[in-house]
């Protein structure tokens, strides 16, 4: 019976030649030159360097025709040993050493593992899958995809978080940044307002002092035209300078009031200390603080526990905007 990759050839010199499995599919009989320990396959030249070369098999081992396996096992014998050795890959794992727990062929039982206790594959593995250890492993399987769901349902939980959390804290910056604007234009408008009323004061009182300074002088010079009209006749002019000495007097002391009147407030704007000192600090407005928490203390399906943990850190800002 012919078996896949393999030619049997009649004769008292029959001897089995082992040809490219891919090519056999086309009916071209070609001599393998090498073998994939990952899928259980011969190759010619050519199509092993086109499985080197394709993106799913780049990284599978391939054996050069002086190292690799020279039989291969019929669909018929799907039990046969046909897991290759790391150690010696011309040869198939058969062993199972129990001192060093790990899979031997019989070179390395030979070699390495002489002392050692160790079954062969084919006998302890009848009655394994109903056994102890195959039943642990999947159960560890099976805590391993609950506990796997319940990271990824946590992680789609904090992904709300994240969203969520941005979009209430921007709202909260904002919403206090607009009571810090309305505050500062409250006190901007506060002052304008005392600016205008002091102004407007000061421009009232200039304003009423404007008529009796013009009053005062309108009289000086009614008294001064008089003075000059009696300059040729000295007796008259005796007597309007006497009369005019006791007016003089009075308007002497009527501008002294106007003088004493002309006052008007002087006032600059001052920076607020506070204000300055905000302005020039690295946490105006406010500061972002970290709260990193964990899970409480919960066994999980696979053994692993979890915590709670809260800690609260103020972001240094300064390293992200570097």
């Amino acid at each position: 019976m012919e078996v896949p990759g393999k030619k049997l050839q009649a004769g008292p010199n029959a001897e089995d030649t082992t040809y490219c499995q891919p090519c056999e599919q086309d009916d071209e009989n070609l001599p393998a030159e090498a073998y994939c320990t990952v899928c259980k396959e011969f190759f010619c030249s050519k199509c092993a360097s086109l499985h080197r070369k394709q993106k799913m098999s780049r990284s599978h081992t391939l054996l050069d025709k002086s190292n690799m396996l020279t039989v291969i096992s019929g669909p018929e014998n799907k039990h046969e040993y046909t897991e290759p050795c790391g150690v010696h890959p011309e040869e198939f794992i058969k062993y199972f050493c129990n001192t060093h727990q790990t899979l031997i062929c019989g070179h390395c039982a030979v070699q390495n593992h002489r002392s050692c206790h160790a079954d062969v594959i084919s006998d302890v593995s009848k009655a394994f899958k109903n056994g102890k250890e195959y039943g642990d492993a999947i159960k560890t399987i099976a805590g391993l995809f609950e506990d796997i769901d319940s990271c990824a349902s946590s992680v789609e939980i904090n992904v709300d978080v994240v969203v969520k959390l941005g979009v209430n804290e921007v709202y909260k910056l904002r919403r206090y940044r607009e009571e810090v604007n309305k505050y500062f234009e409250e006190r901007e408008q506060a002052l304008l307002k005392l600016i205008e009323k002091t102004k407007n004061m000061d421009e009232e009182l200039l304003g009423s002092l404007k008529p009796k300074y013009e009053n005062l002088k309108s009289k000086v010079e009614e008294i001064n035209t008089t003075l000059e009209a009696r300059g040729n006749n000295m007796i008259q002019l005796f007597i309007e300078t006497n009369r005019a000495k006791e007016l003089l007097e009075g308007l002497q002391i009527e501008l002294a009031h106007i003088n004493k009147e002309n006052v008007i407030h002087h006032y600059e704007f001052r920076k607020d200390p506070t204000t300055e000192r905000l302005i020039v600090s690295d946490t105006g407005l406010g500061t972002l603080e970290h709260i990193v928490t964990e899970p409480h203390k919960i066994a999980s399906a696979s053994g692993i526990s979890e915590y709670l943990i809260t800690f609260v850190i103020t972001f240094d800002e300064t390293e992200y905007n570097n």
